[in-house]
């Protein structure tokens, strides 16, 4: 009995140390991601520097609420309201504090009230919204928060949004993930709604399985040839890469090819760098794959390797915070 109790000890130890080296690690990348986005992106860096200031913790949006999307929830039918990028920046400065609202934070006005919570939004458009949540709690706008229905209301958009959000992911495994279409979309969905709180309906053993699979030999993200997809999603790659040339071309020209037209499903900003990472794209990976360790960490989520040593305190997750500052500037700008 003594044997295993000091095994025990022995391997928490020696996973608090991982963890802490890893929080180092995580400190350094994100210092770093700084450097360059202020040298590289001073517009866009000028807009949300706030967010870069101190780490990003991703605060559960559902306050004590259940925990898992609602199929009653679902949207009946896509709204004709338009969010624009330009629209969608100003309501983010306005929450930040940044730019003409410099030092006012948490100021959301009808306009941007009405785009936060507008129903029937899709992929892009719906996590964004999502954001919006996480900014007003992460910068504590309890008083704007209070004024528009308090946290229960927080916890009602969370579940909405998420579980048309889930109804999305789910229809992406079915079809097919299109290689260097759905990817980028679908580590945002897992990042945000993941964070959220809804760790049983994102976080699946499958989809880390998925998401690993995904990543580069060097660390970063790009177009992925399909070739090791999990058995535990129905992903159709042989169709999926067949349909993802003329898709691409299709997405670009703003048609379907039903005729009609449509917003395009992009990010906001991506861009290929020099040695063909993805920059959107790695920046939602790190945040998904970040998600994943705190909900280890924090015992929400049973991984094999991990649970046996993980009664380590949620304090390391909390470090892990810091690695989200990069991610978070990019997948905002």
């Amino acid at each position: 009995f003594m044997s295993l109790v000091c095994i025990k000890q022995w391997y928490q130890r020696r996973v608090r140390a991982y963890v802490r080296s890893l929080a180092r690690y995580a400190r350094s990348v994100a210092g770093r991601g700084i450097f360059y986005a202020k040298r590289n992106a001073a517009v866009q860096y000028g807009k949300f520097s706030d967010l870069l200031s101190q780490p990003f913790v991703y605060q559960n949006l559902l306050s004590g609420a259940v925990d898992r999307v609602d199929t009653g929830l679902l949207f009946e039918k896509k709204s004709s309201f338009s969010i624009e990028p330009k629209e969608s920046d100003e309501c983010l400065m306005g929450t930040i504090g940044s730019g003409h609202y410099k030092g006012t934070k948490c100021t959301v006005t009808d306009k941007c009230w009405r785009q936060i919570t507008d129903r029937g939004q899709r992929e892009y458009s719906v996590t964004h919204q999502l954001l919006f949540f996480f900014l007003l709690k992460h910068f504590n706008c309890t008083e704007a928060i209070e004024a528009r229905g308090g946290y229960p209301m927080v916890a009602h958009y969370a579940r909405v949004f998420c579980s048309n959000i889930h109804q999305e992911m789910e229809e992406i495994f079915q079809r097919g993930v299109d290689p260097g279409v759905d990817q980028d979309l679908v580590m945002e969905q897992v990042m945000f709604c993941g964070g959220a709180g809804f760790i049983s309906d994102f976080l699946r053993p499958e989809v880390l399985e998925m998401l690993l699979d995904w990543q580069r030999e060097d660390g970063c993200y790009a177009p992925y040839d399909g070739s090791h997809l999990p058995d535990a999603i129905a992903l159709h790659s042989r169709r999926a890469k067949e349909r993802a040339a003329v898709r691409k071309i299709l997405l670009n020209s703003g048609d379907d090819g039903s005729g009609k037209k449509f917003i395009m499903r992009k990010p906001l900003s991506e861009a290929e760098l020099r040695d063909g990472c993805m920059m959107h794209m790695s920046s939602v990976a790190g945040g998904a794959l970040t998600i994943f360790v705190k909900a280890i960490l924090e015992n929400r989520l049973y991984v094999e390797p991990l649970h046996q040593g993980a009664e380590i305190g949620s304090n390391f997750s909390d470090r892990l915070d810091w690695y989200m500052v990069f991610f978070m500037s990019l997948v905002c700008i």
